[in-house]
C-alpha cells in the first residue's frame, strides 16, 4: 500500500494500532460542549488519522490490515397499528409516573423490543422477554442461553392443533414456512432460523433505540423544529393515534430522522474483507486487507456537499428534497440488500413514535444533562440524556401541568453507581486470582523449560556427553525441521545411501558429537545411541527401567493406547491377544486371503482388512482414508511444540481437526463390531470369529471384568493394527519392488525361484518357507529401507547404562536407519544392494548382534505382527514376479523422506512389462 501513496500509523507486533484505544478512553473522560461535531470524541484515533494521513489511510487492527476510504464513489406496511399499540403502552406508563424521575431511555427499549415482537415475530415482548434479556448479555457471556428460547415452536403447535392453517405472514412465519420447505434446496436450517431472528431482534432494538434517543435530544435543544414538528404532526393527525396513510405524509418528521441519522449514525462504520485482489478506484488491493468505511466520518466531512461548513449543524432542511437530493453519502443505516430490507421498518416505528410523543409532549433539556456520545455497538449517550417533559394541550389557555424531569438513560452493562462499586471490587479480586495464577503458572514454565533441561544437561556433559545446545521451548527443533526441509529440496542420486537425506539433523549431530549425544525434542531430552550392546539393553528392558514414553497428543489420536504404546498388565494381555491372532497355524489361514488381496488393487488395506476384521476393503475404506489424514496431521506436526499456559485453553485447527477424526474413526470401528454381534444376537453365527476382530470382541464381552477390554481398548486396537498394519508394509513392498527393477540380476533369481517353488500357481502357505532368495531381498530391503526410523524409551527411574548414569526427565533414542547404514556394523558396502549378506540367516549376517537389524524392533515389545508383514510381502512379490517384468521410469525421482513411515517423496514410478504366463 505504501508504494501506493497509502501512509497510516506503523504496524506493531501483534497489536497493530490496537493500543489507540487510549484515545477513546482518553476522550472518554473529557467534557464536551452541547455540538454536534461528534467525531472528535466518538473516534478520535479516525479523525487524528485522517487529520494525519489524509481521508483515505491504512491501519491495523490487531494483524489485520484496513484501508479507510472516505470517497464516496468508492463506497457506495401492515406494520402501522402494531407500532400504535406499543407507543400507546409505553405513554400510559408515562401518565402514571408524572412528577416522577424515570428512565426514558429503558422505556425505548422496551418499546422498540415490542415493535419488533409484535411487527416481526407476531408476538408480544412479555413473550420475546427471554431473548432480549440474553442478547442482551451476548457482550459479556458469549450466547450463554440464547437456544433455550424455542422461536418456531409455538407457530408450530399451531398449525398441527388447528389453530392457525398457517405459519402466518410475518417475518417469523415467512422463516417457519421457509425451514419446512419441501425442496432441501431451498430450505432453512434451525442454525439459520434461529440466527435470522437473533439478528433481526438485537439489530432491530439496538437501532431504533439509538434513534429515537438522540432524535428526541436533537428536538429537546432544537423548540423551533419541534414545534414545527408538532404541527405538522397535528395537522396529518390531529389527536388520533397515527395511521400507514398519514405517516407518508410527514416530510418534516422524516427531515428529523434523517438529520439524526447523519449527526448521530447508530452503526460506526462497515467493513469488508478484500477476496481477491482487486482495483478500487486508482489504487490495488491486495488479499488479507480490509476496506474500513467509517460512517460518521462521511457524515461529518465539510467536503462532500451539500454539508459544507455547516456540517456539524442540526439543519433537518438539508433533506427538504428527500436524500437522493441532499446527497448520496448517508449510510447511517448502511447500504445494500443486506440492510435495505429493515430500514423501512425502523424508519416507520421512529416516526411513529416520535408523532404520538409530540402529540402529548414538549420537551426541553435539563441543566443535568452532561453531552457525552459514546461508541459502543451502536452510539449511546455516556451519561444518559436528561430531558424535562410538560403535558402539551391544544387549548393554549388551559393551566400547564408541572415539568416533572424524564431522564433518557443509557445503562451500560453494569448499571449504577453500587454497581460499578460492586464490579470494581469483582474486578480486582479478579486481577488478583488472575496475577496469582500467571506467576504459579510462569514458576511452573520456568522451571519446566529452562530449570529441568539445564539440570538433564549439565549432568550429561559431566558425563562427556555433548549435543545441540538446548533452546528455549523448541529445543533443537527448528534446527532438525530447517535441515530436513533443505534436505528434501536437493536431488538425490540412485543411492541407497539414504541416511544424510531421511534424517539430516541426525546424520550432521552424529558427524559432529559422536555416536552418543544429547539432543532436544522440544523441552524433552532424547540421549542417542548407537552401540548395539546398549540398545539391546534398553529394548529387552529386563528390570522395567525404560517404559514406553508418553504419546504426543496427535499419535494418541492416531492409535490411541493400543498395543504399541500402552504399558504392564494391559499390554500383557493385549498381547497375548495378538500373539494368537498372528501364530504359525493362523499365518498358513491367510494366505488365500492374501492371495485374494493381491488379485485386487488395494492390496495393503485389503489384506487388513481380510484377515484381521473379516470385511472387505470397500468396507474399511473410509478407516483406512481417516487414518491416513491423522497421519497427514500428525506427521506436521512432529516438530511443532505447544505454547506454555496458552496450549492448555486454545486448541489449533489441526488438534480440532484430529478430534473430530477420531471420533469419525471410533463410529466406524463400532460399525463393524456392532455387525459382528448382531449376527450372533440373530443366530446367524455362533461365535464372535476367530480372527483379531473376533478376538477382541470376545475380549470385550469377557465376563471376568479383570481381563475385560473397554470400548476405547477395542477401538485403539484396532486403530493400531489398521494403520500399523497398512503403513509398515506398504513401505516394504515400495521398496523392495523399486530395488527389484533397479537390480535386475537379483530381479530374475527371484522370478525363477518363484517359478521352481510355485510353477504357475499362486502361493501357498506350504511354499513361502522354500523361499530363500525372496527373504534374502526382503530382509535388505529392511535393512536399506526400514519403515521406522526409530525407536524411543523413557527413563523411569535413575539407571546404569553402560557407563553412564541416566538421569529421569530423559529419553533415550535409537534411529534404526543409524545403525542399519553404520559401516562399523555392516562394512564398507553398508550403503549397497547386497542381498546375499542374509544367505545364511539374519544371526550370521548381523554376527550374533541383534541390535544391528531390528526393522520391526527388538525384545519383548518387538511388532507382533512381523511374521504376518513377511508372509504378505512374500505372496505379493512371488505373484508380481509371476506375471511381470519391473523396470524403473525415466520419470522416477529418488527422494526417499521419513513422514510417520519411510516413504518415496514423489511417488515410485515403474513399468510392469507383463510375461503372458497363464495363471
Amino acid at each position: 500500500m505504501n508504494s501506493q501513496s497509502i501512509r497510516g500509523p506503523p504496524y506493531e507486533f501483534i497489536h497493530g494500532n490496537n493500543k489507540a484505544a487510549q484515545m477513546l478512553m482518553e476522550a472518554s473522560t473529557k467534557p464536551m460542549a452541547l455540538t454536534h461535531d461528534i467525531l472528535p470524541r466518538v473516534m478520535p484515533h479516525v479523525y487524528s488519522w485522517i487529520d494525519k494521513y489524509g481521508k483515505t489511510y491504512l491501519s491495523w487492527n490487531g494483524i489485520r490490515a484496513q484501508l479507510l476510504i472516505t470517497d464516496p464513489e468508492l463506497v457506495k406496511e401492515n406494520m402501522i397499528p402494531a407500532v400504535v399499540a406499543s407507543v400507546e403502552t409505553m405513554l400510559e406508563k408515562w401518565k402514571s409516573k408524572e412528577g416522577k424521575e424515570m428512565e426514558v431511555f429503558q422505556e425505548f427499549r422496551l418499546l422498540t423490543s415490542e415493535v419488533i415482537s409484535r411487527t416481526a415475530f407476531g408476538s408480544s415482548y412479555l413473550e420475546g422477554e427471554k431473548i432480549f434479556d440474553m442478547l442482551m448479555k451476548l457482550s459479556v457471556i458469549a450466547g450463554r442461553n440464547i437456544f433455550k428460547a424455542k422461536i418456531p415452536i409455538i407457530r408450530e403447535d399451531k398449525v398441527v392443533t388447528g389453530e392457525a392453517d398457517n405459519f402466518g405472514r410475518d417475518f417469523l412465519g415467512l422463516l417457519v414456512n421457509a425451514y419446512h420447505e419441501a425442496e432441501e434446496k431451498n430450505r432453512l436450517s434451525i442454525q439459520d432460523l434461529v440466527d435470522e431472528c437473533k439478528t433481526s431482534y438485537f439489530s432491530g432494538q439496538e437501532t431504533v433505540n439509538s434513534l429515537l434517543a438522540w432524535a428526541t435530544l436533537l428536538l429537546a435543544i432544537h423548540s423551533d423544529w419541534q414545534d414545527k414538528a408538532r404541527a405538522e404532526v397535528i395537522e396529518v393527525f390531529d389527536t388520533q393515534n397515527p395511521d400507514s396513510e398519514g405517516m407518508a405524509k410527514l416530510n418534516t418528521i422524516t427531515m428529523i430522522i434523517n438529520e439524526t441519522l447523519r449527526l448521530y449514525p447508530p452503526i460506526s462504520g462497515v467493513i469488508r474483507k478484500v477476496g481477491r485482489e482487486v482495483r478500487l478506484g486508482t489504487l490495488v488491493l491486495p488479499t488479507h486487507s480490509e476496506v474500513d468505511m467509517r460512517i460518521i466520518a462521511l457524515h461529518h466531512d465539510p467536503d462532500l456537499w451539500p454539508w459544507g461548513d455547516d456540517v456539524d449543524l442540526f439543519k433537518p432542511e438539508r433533506f427538504a428534497e428527500g436524500i437522493a437530493e441532499a446527497t448520496n453519502c448517508i449510510y447511517a443505516l448502511r447500504i445494500g440488500t443486506s440492510i435495505l430490507r429493515r430500514r423501512e421498518l425502523y424508519n416507520h416505528s421512529s416516526g411513529n413514535c416520535t408523532s404520538m410523543i409530540l402529540q402529548r409532549y414538549t420537551i426541553n433539556l435539563s441543566p443535568s444533562y452532561v453531552h457525552a456520545p459514546l461508541q459502543r455497538l451502536t452510539l449511546r449517550p455516556q451519561h444518559g440524556i436528561q430531558l424535562l417533559k410538560r403535558y402539551y394541550s391544544k387549548r393554549r389557555h388551559h393551566r400547564s401541568r408541572p415539568y416533572s424531569p424524564i431522564t433518557v438513560t443509557l445503562q451500560n452493562l453494569i448499571g449504577e453507581d453500587k454497581k460499578m462499586e460492586t464490579m470494581g471490587y469483582l474486578l480486582i479480586l479478579f486481577t488478583a486470582s488472575l496475577c496469582l495464577y500467571l506467576f504459579v503458572a510462569l514458576l511452573n514454565v520456568f522451571y519446566k523449560y529452562w530449570w529441568i533441561p539445564h539440570q538433564v544437561q549439565f549432568i550429561l556433559n559431566s558425563q562427556g556427553i555433548r549435543g545441540p545446545p538446548y533452546e528455549f521451548i523448541h529445543g533443537n527443533n527448528k534446527e532438525a525441521a530447517q535441515m530436513l526441509m533443505e534436505a528434501s529440496t536437493k536431488p538425490l542420486a540412485l543411492t541407497h545411501d539414504i541416511f544424510p537425506r531421511v534424517m539430516p539433523h541426525v546424520y550432521s549431530w552424529i558427524n559432529k558429537y559422536g555416536k552418543t549425544y544429547l539432543s532436544w525434542n522440544g523441552i524433552r531430552a532424547q540421549l542417542l545411541i548407537t552401540d548395539p550392546e546398549l540398545v539391546k539393553e534398553v529394548l529387552k528392558n529386563s528390570d522395567k527401567a525404560f517404559p514406553k514414553p508418553k504419546r504426543s497428543y496427535f499419535i494418541d489420536k492416531l492409535i490411541g493406547d493400543g498395543l504399541a504404546s500402552t504399558e504392564s498388565e494391559k499390554w500383557a494381555r493385549q498381547r497375548k491377544l495378538a500373539n494368537y491372532a498372528f501364530h504359525g497355524e493362523s499365518l498358513k489361514n491367510m494366505t488365500p486371503a492374501v492371495v485374494a488381496s493381491v488379485e485386487t488393487r488395494d492390496l495393503n488395506s485389503e489384506v487388513i482388512s481380510r484377515t484381521a476384521f473379516g470385511s472387505s476393503y470397500l468396507e474399511g475404506e473410509k478407516i483406512f482414508d481417516m487414518l491416513m489424514k491423522l497421519s497427514v496431521i500428525a506427521g506436521r506436526n512432529i516438530f511443532k511444540e505447544k505454547i506454555p499456559i496458552i496450549s492448555k485453553f486454545w486448541k489449533s485447527a489441526d488438534e480440532i481437526e484430529s478430534e473430530r477424526i477420531a471420533k469419525m474413526i471410533h463410529d466406524s470401528v463400532m460399525s463393524i463390531v456392532k455387525k459382528r454381534e448382531e449376527r450372533v444376537v440373530t443366530g446367524e453365527a455362533d461365535n464372535f470369529g476367530c480372527d483379531f476382530l473376533g478376538l477382541l470382541v470376545n475380549a470385550y464381552h469377557e465376563a471376568d471384568e479383570k481381563n475385560r477390554l473397554s470400548i476405547q481398548d477395542l477401538v485403539d486396537e484396532c486403530k493400531t493394527f489398521y494403520f500399523g498394519g497398512q503403513e509398515t508394509v506398504n513401505s516394504l513392498l515400495a521398496w523392495a519392488t523399486l530395488l527389484l527393477a533397479i537390480h535386475s540380476d537379483w530381479q530374475d533369481r527371484a522370478r525363477a525361484e518363484v517359478i521352481e517353488v510355485f510353477g504357475n500357481q499362486n502361493p501357498d502357505s506350504e511354499g513361502m518357507a522354500k523361499l530363500k532368495t525372496i527373504t534374502m531381498i526382503i530382509n535388505e530391503t529392511l535393512r536399506l529401507y526400514p519403515p521406522l526410523s526409530g525407536v524411543i524409551r523413557e527413563v523411569g527411574r535413575e539407571v546404569q547404562l553402560g557407563k553412564l548414569v541416566l538421569p529421569t526427565r530423559l529419553e533415550v533414542e535409537m534411529r534404526i536407519i543409524a545403525l542399519h547404514h553404520d559401516p562399523d556394523l555392516w562394512g564398507d558396502d553398508v550403503n549397497l544392494f547386497k542381498p546375499e549378506r542374509f544367505a545364511e540367516g539374519i544371526a550370521k549376517a548381523t554376527k550374533y548382534n541383534a541390535a544391528a537389524f531390528m526393522p520391526f524392533g527388538l525384545g519383548p515389545r518387538s511388532c507382533v505382527g512381523m511374521s504376518f508383514a513377511i508372509t504378505e510381502a512374500k505372496t505379493a512379490l512371488s505373484m508380481i514376479l509371476q506375471r511381470y517384468t519391473v523396470t524403473v521410469s525415466r520419470t522416477y525421482v529418488h527422494a526417499p523422506a521419513q513422514r510417520l513411515t519411510l516413504k518415496p517423496q514423489h511417488g515410485i514410478q515403474l513399468l510392469f512389462h507383463s510375461l503372458n504366463y497363464d495363471i
